[in-house]
């Protein structure tokens, strides 16, 4: 589970709270845990007509334990701001209609909302839109405007984005398959930390693809990913202990990884009740 503070501070930029310092009663709020302080600091800004306010609000009241949470008071609110331009709002609101989440399912209202906020180059909108693309849902299948967008975004810093672009490239997916580039980008989102992409850089260097073979290296990015989770990484980091590619053979490593990456994980809070 997401804290508020978290999921409003990935959604609102430490600029716009410089900009606007009526929400900062409201942040404070956030910060000390109290989110019901917040939505009661956050309503009246909300209904002058601040959109900072109404984005805000609406963030928290989608994100909001129960019995804080109202989704259609979230959704009205997204809505006010999304119609005054407010390009978060516009992103989450595209969000509510694809997830069918406290607003109507409806793909193509969605791409609209997406459309409008990564036209004001909202890079989280920009990955979304991208993947409405490659499927196909809401707009017409186009692979070279997903890859377009998919750029724009892993430009930007966006993790997802930059793991997608790289497979695009690997693949020749809406691109000129390029493996060098896919590298690139399998590099910039395993510095973010994202396993599947660590799995990536390490295949491609143990194999030689888009850049010379480095077993050392591949063993390092197996073993960075095998750490966050990944079995594919952790049966790949069994097979590099077994055989010693690129670090010295230890067949207790090996079956310790292997072992890992076979166990059944552990149950969910729902499989528990």
């Amino acid at each position: 589970m997401r804290l508020v503070l978290a999921f409003v501070l990935v959604f609102f930029s430490a600029a716009a709270f410089s900009q606007n310092e009526r929400l900062v009663p409201a942040l404070g709020a956030l910060e000390r845990g109290d989110v019901r302080q917040a939505i009661d600091s956050l309503k009246p800004l909300a209904a002058t007509g601040d959109i900072d306010a109404q984005y805000t609000l609406a963030t928290v009241l989608e994100n909001a334990q129960p019995p804080l949470r109202d989704l259609e008071a979230a959704r009205q609110w997204y809505l006010r701001a999304a119609e005054a331009g407010h390009a978060g709002a516009q992103n989450n609101l595209g969000a509510m209609h694809f997830d069918g989440r406290g607003a109507l399912k409806d793909f193509v209202e969605a791409a609209r909302w997406y459309r409008l906020a990564a036209d004001q180059d909202n890079a989280v909108a920009q990955t979304n839109l991208a993947l409405m693309h490659g499927m196909g849902l809401g707009v017409p299948q186009d692979m070279a405007a997903m890859a377009g967008l998919m750029q724009k975004a892993a430009e930007a810093g966006i993790v997802r984005a930059q793991a997608h672009l790289a497979r695009m490239y690997l693949d020749g997916e809406g691109v000129q398959q390029n493996a060098s580039e896919a590298l690139k980008w399998f590099r910039a989102a395993a510095a973010q930390d994202h396993d599947g992409a660590q799995f990536f850089v390490a295949v491609m260097l143990q194999k030689g693809i888009g850049a010379p073979r480095d077993l050392e290296a591949a063993y390092a990015w197996f073993l960075r990913a095998a750490e966050r989770g990944n079995r594919l990484a952790m049966l790949q980091l069994a097979n590099a202990y077994e055989f010693g590619l690129g670090v010295r053979a230890d067949l207790s490593q090996a079956a310790t990884w292997r072992e890992r990456a076979n166990a059944k994980p552990p149950a969910s809070a729902e499989e528990k009740k």
